[in-house]
């Protein structure tokens, strides 16, 4: 009996290795991290700068050590307002480097679960040519037994003993492909290529648990594609006010120590001067024009994101729930008349009351039906992974952790 390497295969064993070894998602977080440690950045001052001034240099001289020294300290006040736009951009910044990473994330879990559920369809391909190999061994033993004692042609036992070959052929076919399915699951979690893997439990056939309206409203706050586009829009919109507040003036202070000799304490200048955008007819207002245009873009790109998910969560409800029905149909009732008819079937050629070509039909029919199912119980699995992409949570509970 065919048997997958290694240890049995767990679904949230395998997500969470995932995020914690693969190297993308290690890259993604880091991204985010990086934008995050900025936001303290955006509420500091501009730096301070310190000089010195010598004053009163002799005429026609260079004589520093008889001219007066001052000590400068100079710092920039901006606006108030300017510092709190620069920080509401930053923050926005940093929500989108955090939707970035959940969509990676989610992107990777999906791949994985994709990959996984692959494995799992080719390893019930795998059994059914196990099981159609045990069969047919029976129906050779049959039909040589017929031949040997002259109640059956040579051609029946030529025919029988062809289709054992060829479901041999075909499961050595599926091993190879599962064989390429595991390197790529080992890529996902950053293994090498040719570790083995092992076999998938099996998959409950679960309903749906939630309606379209009731995805759509989930995504609104989860999904993290659409909440890149949602804080790219207050990014924008916050840029745009920010741009709005550099058309007012900046504050300038300066102080200057005369007479360093006398003390700390000695005599003290203070300058105040106003740092005035004076070319903004040229500059700032193209840059309040430019950053409006961005925020109406980013806004209209929102509201086209909210349309593409919207249309993929009721594109995957509806392709998951006709997987769905197909597969509840089979599990409950085609798979079992089939799985009858086969044994019958058998029992008749053994006996002589029944042909071979009954025989080998009624095993077709298991195998395309057993087939049938567990295509659609893996296609509805795989649309609930796209469906579980377009909304940002887990929705069955083989896929929770």
């Amino acid at each position: 009996m065919w048997a997958a390497d290694g240890a049995a295969l767990s679904l949230p064993g395998l997500l969470e290795e995932v995020r914690r070894v693969n190297p993308d998602l290690r890259a993604a977080r880091k991204r985010w991290e990086a934008v995050q440690a900025k936001v303290p950045l955006s509420k500091g001052l501009p730096a301070p700068r310190i000089g010195i001034e010598l004053e009163d240099i002799p005429r026609g001289t260079v004589k520093l050590n008889q001219a007066t020294l001052m000590y400068q300290l100079i710092q920039a006040l901006p606006f108030p307002g300017k510092l709190s736009a620069r920080h509401r951009v930053a923050v926005a910044e940093s929500q989108m480097a955090a939707a970035e990473f959940k969509r990676a994330e989610w992107d990777l879990v999906s791949q994985t679960k994709a990959v996984y559920y692959d494995l799992y369809l080719l390893d019930r391909e795998l059994e059914i040519q196990q099981e159609q190999l045990l069969w047919l061994t029976q129906a050779v033993a049959s039909a040589q037994s017929r031949y040997a004692t002259g109640v059956a042609p040579q051609a029946e036992l030529l025919t029988v003993q062809a289709e054992a070959l060829e479901a041999s052929n075909m499961r050595q076919v599926f091993l190879n492909r599962r064989q390429a399915m595991a390197a790529h699951l080992n890529h996902l979690l950053n293994r090498a290529s040719h570790e083995p893997i092992g076999k998938p439990g099996s998959i409950p056939l679960e309903p749906l648990p939630l309606s379209p309206d009731e995805l759509l409203l989930a995504a609104q706050e989860r999904q993290p594609g659409l909440l890149v586009f949602r804080y790219s829009a207050e990014r924008a919109d916050a840029a745009w006010r920010l741009a709005k507040r550099e058309l007012l003036p900046d504050l300038e202070t300066m102080l200057e120590l005369r007479d360093p000799a006398m003390g700390p304490i000695g005599p003290w200048d203070l300058t105040l001067a106003l740092v005035l955008p004076f070319w903004f007819w040229t500059k700032q207002r193209y840059g309040v024009k430019a950053a409006l245009y961005d925020k109406e873009s980013a806004q209209a790109a929102y509201e086209a994101m909210q349309n593409e998910i919207a249309r993929q969560i009721h594109e995957h409800w509806h392709e998951a729930m006709a997987a769905y029905q197909t597969a509840k149909l089979c599990q409950d009732g085609l798979l079992k008349l089939r799985s009858q008819a086969v044994s019958s079937a058998l029992a008749a050629y053994q006996t002589g009351r029944g042909s071979l070509g009954d025989l080998l039909e009624s095993l077709r029919m298991l195998a395309e039906q057993r087939r049938t199912y567990y295509q659609h119980l893996v296609a509805y699995e795989q649309q609930m992974v796209q469906l579980e992409q377009s909304v940002g949570m887990p929705l069955l509970a083989e896929g929770l952790q």
